[in-house]
Protein backbone atom coordinates (compact mmCIF):
# COMPACT_ATOMS: atom_id res chain seq x y z
CA UNK A 1 0.00 0.00 0.00
CA UNK A 2 1.15 3.53 -0.71
CA UNK A 3 1.56 6.08 2.07
CA UNK A 4 -1.49 8.05 0.93
CA UNK A 5 -3.66 4.92 0.82
CA UNK A 6 -2.44 3.82 4.27
CA UNK A 7 -3.07 7.29 5.71
CA UNK A 8 -6.53 7.44 4.12
CA UNK A 9 -7.56 4.14 5.67
CA UNK A 10 -6.28 5.22 9.09
CA UNK A 11 -8.21 8.49 8.73
CA UNK A 12 -11.44 6.47 8.55
CA UNK A 13 -10.72 5.20 12.08
CA UNK A 14 -10.22 8.83 13.15
CA UNK A 15 -13.66 9.58 11.76
CA UNK A 16 -15.09 6.57 13.61
CA UNK A 17 -13.56 7.89 16.85
CA UNK A 18 -15.21 11.26 16.28
CA UNK A 19 -18.59 9.59 15.66
CA UNK A 20 -18.32 7.56 18.88
CA UNK A 21 -17.33 10.66 20.85
CA UNK A 22 -20.31 12.52 19.34
CA UNK A 23 -22.63 9.68 20.34
CA UNK A 24 -21.46 9.49 23.94
CA UNK A 25 -21.57 13.28 24.38
CA UNK A 26 -25.10 13.55 23.02
CA UNK A 27 -26.25 10.66 25.18
CA UNK A 28 -24.78 12.30 28.29
CA UNK A 29 -26.22 15.77 27.75
CA UNK A 30 -29.18 15.18 25.46
CA UNK A 31 -31.19 12.28 26.88
CA UNK A 32 -31.19 12.79 30.63
CA UNK A 33 -29.63 9.38 31.34
CA UNK A 34 -29.40 7.90 34.83
CA UNK A 35 -26.36 8.60 37.00
CA UNK A 36 -24.99 5.07 36.48
CA UNK A 37 -25.43 5.34 32.72
CA UNK A 38 -23.80 8.78 32.67
CA UNK A 39 -20.76 7.40 34.49
CA UNK A 40 -20.40 4.62 31.91
CA UNK A 41 -20.86 7.04 29.04
CA UNK A 42 -18.24 9.39 30.50
CA UNK A 43 -15.74 6.52 30.70
CA UNK A 44 -16.61 5.55 27.13
CA UNK A 45 -16.18 9.16 25.99
CA UNK A 46 -12.80 9.31 27.70
CA UNK A 47 -11.64 6.12 25.96
CA UNK A 48 -12.78 7.36 22.55
CA UNK A 49 -10.96 10.63 23.26
CA UNK A 50 -7.70 8.77 23.89
CA UNK A 51 -8.32 6.71 20.73
CA UNK A 52 -8.95 9.87 18.72
CA UNK A 53 -5.82 11.54 20.07
CA UNK A 54 -3.62 8.50 19.36
CA UNK A 55 -4.82 8.21 15.76
CA UNK A 56 -4.52 11.96 15.24
CA UNK A 57 -0.90 11.89 16.43
CA UNK A 58 -0.10 8.93 14.15
CA UNK A 59 -1.62 10.65 11.12
CA UNK A 60 0.17 13.90 11.93
CA UNK A 61 3.47 12.03 12.18
CA UNK A 62 2.92 10.37 8.79
CA UNK A 63 2.01 13.68 7.17
CA UNK A 64 4.98 15.53 8.65
CA UNK A 65 7.38 12.70 7.71
CA UNK A 66 6.12 12.68 4.13
CA UNK A 67 6.33 16.47 3.86
CA UNK A 68 9.91 16.41 5.18
CA UNK A 69 10.91 13.65 2.75
CA UNK A 70 9.23 15.13 -0.34
CA UNK A 71 10.17 18.76 0.43
CA UNK A 72 7.26 19.84 -1.75
CA UNK A 73 5.18 22.98 -1.40
CA UNK A 74 1.68 22.08 -0.12
CA UNK A 75 -1.19 22.42 -2.57
CA UNK A 76 -4.14 24.68 -1.66
CA UNK A 77 -6.07 21.59 -0.51
CA UNK A 78 -3.12 20.40 1.58
CA UNK A 79 -2.74 23.89 3.08
CA UNK A 80 -6.42 23.84 4.11
CA UNK A 81 -5.87 20.35 5.55
CA UNK A 82 -2.94 21.66 7.65
CA UNK A 83 -4.94 24.67 8.85
CA UNK A 84 -7.88 22.51 10.01
CA UNK A 85 -5.54 20.02 11.72
CA UNK A 86 -3.82 22.81 13.65
CA UNK A 87 -7.19 24.25 14.67
CA UNK A 88 -8.31 20.84 15.97
CA UNK A 89 -5.13 20.57 18.06
CA UNK A 90 -5.78 23.98 19.65
CA UNK A 91 -9.44 23.18 20.30
CA UNK A 92 -8.54 19.83 21.85
CA UNK A 93 -6.09 21.48 24.26
CA UNK A 94 -8.61 24.18 25.18
CA UNK A 95 -11.29 21.53 25.82
CA UNK A 96 -8.95 19.59 28.12
CA UNK A 97 -8.20 22.80 30.06
CA UNK A 98 -11.92 23.58 30.43
CA UNK A 99 -12.71 20.04 31.63
CA UNK A 100 -9.70 19.52 33.91
CA UNK A 101 -8.66 22.93 35.25
CA UNK A 102 -10.92 25.84 34.36
CA UNK A 103 -14.17 24.18 35.38
CA UNK A 104 -16.12 27.44 35.22
CA UNK A 105 -15.96 27.08 31.43
CA UNK A 106 -17.17 23.46 31.47
CA UNK A 107 -20.34 24.21 29.48
CA UNK A 108 -18.25 25.64 26.64
CA UNK A 109 -16.47 22.27 26.36
CA UNK A 110 -19.63 20.81 24.81
CA UNK A 111 -19.58 23.38 22.01
CA UNK A 112 -15.88 22.81 21.44
CA UNK A 113 -16.53 19.07 21.15
CA UNK A 114 -19.19 19.64 18.48
CA UNK A 115 -16.91 21.99 16.54
CA UNK A 116 -14.05 19.46 16.70
CA UNK A 117 -16.35 16.72 15.42
CA UNK A 118 -17.54 18.79 12.47
CA UNK A 119 -13.97 19.82 11.65
CA UNK A 120 -12.89 16.17 11.77
CA UNK A 121 -15.52 15.29 9.16
CA UNK A 122 -14.22 18.08 6.93
CA UNK A 123 -10.59 17.11 7.55
CA UNK A 124 -11.11 13.46 6.64
CA UNK A 125 -13.30 14.41 3.67
CA UNK A 126 -10.72 16.67 2.01
CA UNK A 127 -7.84 14.26 2.66
CA UNK A 128 -8.63 10.56 3.01
CA UNK A 129 -12.08 10.84 1.43
CA UNK A 130 -10.73 12.78 -1.55
CA UNK A 131 -7.90 10.31 -2.13
CA UNK A 132 -10.08 7.20 -1.83
CA UNK A 133 -12.55 8.70 -4.31
CA UNK A 134 -10.11 9.69 -7.05
CA UNK A 135 -8.07 6.50 -6.64
CA UNK A 136 -11.12 4.21 -6.73
CA UNK A 137 -10.25 3.03 -3.22
CA UNK A 138 -6.56 2.62 -3.99
CA UNK A 139 -6.94 0.87 -7.36
CA UNK A 140 -5.74 3.78 -9.51
CA UNK A 141 -2.37 5.11 -8.30
CA UNK A 142 -1.36 7.08 -11.38
CA UNK A 143 -1.92 10.39 -9.54
CA UNK A 144 -0.50 9.16 -6.22
CA UNK A 145 2.83 10.92 -5.64
CA UNK A 146 3.44 8.87 -2.49
CA UNK A 147 4.08 5.84 -4.71
CA UNK A 148 7.65 7.17 -4.95
CA UNK A 149 8.08 6.85 -1.18
CA UNK A 150 7.93 3.99 1.29
CA UNK A 151 7.53 3.60 5.06
CA UNK A 152 10.48 2.11 6.92
CA UNK A 153 9.81 0.21 10.12
CA UNK A 154 9.89 0.30 13.09
CA UNK A 155 9.60 4.09 13.31
CA UNK A 156 7.62 4.60 10.08
CA UNK A 157 10.22 6.94 8.64
CA UNK A 158 9.63 7.92 5.02
CA UNK A 159 12.21 7.00 2.40
CA UNK A 160 12.26 8.04 -1.23
CA UNK A 161 12.36 5.09 -3.65
CA UNK A 162 11.73 6.76 -7.01
CA UNK A 163 11.39 9.99 -8.94
CA UNK A 164 8.24 11.22 -10.70
CA UNK A 165 8.45 11.90 -14.38
CA UNK A 166 8.00 10.36 -17.78
CA UNK A 167 11.01 8.42 -19.09
CA UNK A 168 11.37 7.04 -22.59
CA UNK A 169 11.37 3.26 -22.98
CA UNK A 170 14.80 1.94 -23.94
CA UNK A 171 15.06 0.13 -27.24
CA UNK A 172 18.75 -0.79 -27.45
CA UNK A 173 19.69 -4.47 -27.66
CA UNK A 174 21.79 -4.50 -24.48
CA UNK A 175 18.97 -3.10 -22.31
CA UNK A 176 16.46 -5.55 -23.77
CA UNK A 177 18.78 -8.51 -23.13
CA UNK A 178 19.49 -7.40 -19.56
CA UNK A 179 15.76 -7.00 -19.06
CA UNK A 180 15.10 -10.50 -20.44
CA UNK A 181 17.56 -11.99 -17.94
CA UNK A 182 15.86 -10.11 -15.11
CA UNK A 183 12.48 -11.34 -16.27
CA UNK A 184 13.62 -14.96 -16.42
CA UNK A 185 15.13 -14.80 -12.92
CA UNK A 186 12.48 -12.70 -11.15
CA UNK A 187 9.21 -12.82 -13.09
CA UNK A 188 8.92 -15.93 -15.30
CA UNK A 189 7.77 -18.12 -12.40
CA UNK A 190 4.50 -16.15 -12.22
CA UNK A 191 4.07 -14.59 -15.67
CA UNK A 192 4.10 -16.16 -19.16
CA UNK A 193 5.81 -13.74 -21.59
CA UNK A 194 4.52 -15.47 -24.73
CA UNK A 195 0.76 -15.60 -24.00
CA UNK A 196 -1.99 -14.06 -21.87
CA UNK A 197 -2.49 -17.32 -19.93
CA UNK A 198 -2.48 -16.95 -16.16
CA UNK A 199 0.13 -18.89 -14.20
CA UNK A 200 0.15 -17.16 -10.83
CA UNK A 201 -0.16 -13.73 -12.39
CA UNK A 202 -1.48 -12.89 -15.87
CA UNK A 203 0.43 -13.61 -19.05
CA UNK A 204 2.19 -10.52 -20.39
CA UNK A 205 2.12 -10.92 -24.16
CA UNK A 206 1.32 -7.54 -25.71
CA UNK A 207 1.47 -5.89 -22.27
CA UNK A 208 2.35 -2.39 -23.52
CA UNK A 209 0.20 -2.66 -26.62
CA UNK A 210 -3.04 -2.96 -24.69
CA UNK A 211 -4.99 0.07 -23.44
CA UNK A 212 -4.76 -0.95 -19.76
CA UNK A 213 -2.72 -3.26 -17.53
CA UNK A 214 -4.42 -6.60 -16.79
CA UNK A 215 -4.93 -6.37 -13.00
CA UNK A 216 -4.75 -2.73 -11.93
CA UNK A 217 -6.54 -1.46 -15.07
CA UNK A 218 -4.20 1.53 -15.02
CA UNK A 219 -3.11 2.85 -18.44
CA UNK A 220 -0.65 0.47 -20.11
CA UNK A 221 2.34 2.80 -19.96
CA UNK A 222 5.90 2.49 -18.72
CA UNK A 223 5.05 4.81 -15.84
CA UNK A 224 2.20 2.55 -14.72
CA UNK A 225 4.54 -0.44 -14.79
CA UNK A 226 7.05 1.45 -12.65
CA UNK A 227 4.22 2.12 -10.18
CA UNK A 228 3.27 -1.55 -10.22
CA UNK A 229 6.82 -2.72 -9.62
CA UNK A 230 7.29 -0.35 -6.68
CA UNK A 231 3.83 -0.68 -5.14
CA UNK A 232 2.24 -3.91 -6.45
CA UNK A 233 -1.37 -4.98 -6.07
CA UNK A 234 -2.74 -8.34 -4.94
CA UNK A 235 -0.25 -11.14 -4.32
CA UNK A 236 2.54 -9.67 -6.43
CA UNK A 237 5.69 -8.96 -4.35
CA UNK A 238 7.34 -5.56 -4.39
CA UNK A 239 10.32 -4.96 -6.67
CA UNK A 240 11.19 -1.59 -5.16
CA UNK A 241 14.65 -3.00 -4.45
CA UNK A 242 15.50 -2.98 -8.17
CA UNK A 243 17.86 -0.21 -9.20
CA UNK A 244 16.66 2.42 -11.65
CA UNK A 245 18.80 0.79 -14.36
CA UNK A 246 17.35 -2.66 -13.73
CA UNK A 247 13.80 -1.33 -13.77
CA UNK A 248 14.31 0.42 -17.10
CA UNK A 249 15.95 -2.70 -18.60
CA UNK A 250 13.00 -4.80 -17.47
CA UNK A 251 10.51 -2.37 -19.04
CA UNK A 252 12.59 -2.40 -22.24
CA UNK A 253 12.11 -6.17 -22.42
CA UNK A 254 8.39 -6.01 -21.56
CA UNK A 255 7.96 -3.56 -24.43
CA UNK A 256 9.06 -6.30 -26.87
CA UNK A 257 6.44 -8.84 -25.81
Amino acid sequence: MTIFFTKSLISLTLLAGAVLAFYSMFEIFGRGATTAMIDRLKRFHKITGYLYLSIFILLSYLCISFAAASQAEPSPRAALHILIALAIIVLFLVKVLFVRIYRQFYNQAKTIGIVMGVMTFVLVGISGGFYLTISRFGQDRTTDKSVFYTLQWPFLSVKKVGTPGIMAIRTDRLSIEQGRKLFVSRCAGCHDPSSTTTIVGPGLKGLLRNPVLPISKNPATAESIRFQLRQPMGRMPSFAYLSAEEMEDLIAYLNTL
